[in-house]
């Protein structure tokens, strides 16, 4: 079972590589197929970093990458990116681009637990060495809790009574498969079924995973990173990353942060961010046709600007 065929290939590199003979990076390498279309667009003295929190994907990686001496592979959360990135210097890198959300690999796979269509063991980490299991997360969530992680991460207005039905379940068993917490949800009676089950296991995935705050630590670390003039990529499918990536630029690109009846500028905050472009960009009709994937995809592209 492979990874899913990369989204936006060309948008990517066309958006991202300001200078060819730059040190960029493909924090989430999945396959490695965005590294190598970067690897391509790279000159002789152009430099890749690879990461991926997921073992399978680093070594995905590393057969699809290992020929090119420009590129080398580490595994590390987003987390983990400032830790791992200490030894190239601050303002060492021309681009970051961040590939959100899960790959058709591991869905693909019932033993990592991330689809409902499939049984399999309820895991859902992106690193299995790492951290609870969704399995862990629902023996231990009140009920309170679990249907605010539902409705909060899945978006789901029947959090509430899908949890009350999950917390029902788990007093007479563990609920340990994919399939067991399926017959739970489908057990409410939910108008469309399968939207219910892809929230629930997006609200569930997102939990395990911290992958909101991941996230938060990622950007963090990629504008720190990155040189003046260097470029910041990030492909989101859903809302709710989108709109943390979209609020923790503009913090950036806005600057100043003086109350608005204040008649002049005392902070001296200036904005270290602008956009690329200004309205985020989606595949085009022909790429959504071939790969269904791409269809709710929404990329955004800033660059970090001199301050003085």
């Amino acid at each position: 079972m492979g990874y899913h065929v990369p989204v936006m290939v060309r948008e990517v590199t066309d958006g991202l590589v300001v200078d060819p003979d730059g040190t960029y990076m493909d924090a989430t390498a999945g396959g490695g197929g965005h590294s190598e279309a970067l690897l391509h667009a790279l000159g002789k003295q152009g430099h890749l970093i690879a990461v991926d929190r997921d073992w399978e994907a680093v070594e995905a990686s590393q057969a699809r990458l290992s020929t090119d001496a420009r590129a080398v592979v580490w595994q590390g959360s987003f987390a983990e990116l400032s830790g791992l990135l200490a030894e190239q210097g601050s303002g060492a890198l021309s681009g970051v681009l961040f590939d959100l959300g899960v790959s058709s690999h591991q869905i693909d796979v019932p033993g990592r637990g991330f689809s409902y269509r499939e049984d399999g063991p309820l895991d859902m980490r992106m690193d299995p060495a790492a951290g609870q299991s969704a399995a862990d997360l629902l023996a231990v969530c009140s009920e309170t809790e679990l249907a605010e992680l539902i409705k909060r991460y899945g978006e789901e207005r029947e959090a509430r009574r899908i949890a009350r039905a999950i917390c029902r379940q788990r007093k007479l068993e563990p609920m340990r498969t994919t399939q067991g917490l399926r017959r739970v949800v489908a057990a409410t009676q939910p108008q469309m079924l399968n939207k219910t089950l892809a929230r629930v296991f997006q609200a569930l995935r997102i939990a395990v995973n911290d992958e909101m705050g991941q996230l938060q630590a990622g950007l963090h670390a990629a504008v720190s990173m990155l040189k003046p003039g260097g470029r910041l990529a990030v492909i989101a499918y859903h809302s709710l990353e989108d709109r943390l990536v979209k609020q923790y630029l503009a913090a950036l690109e806005r600057g100043c942060i003086c109350p608005p009846r204040l008649p002049i500028c005392n902070c001296g905050q200036q904005p270290t961010f602008k956009k690329v472009v200004r309205k985020p960009r989606r595949a085009g009709y022909e790429e959504v046709r071939e790969n269904r994937r791409a269809r709710s995809a929404i990329m955004r592209i800033y660059e970090k600007l001199e301050v003085n």
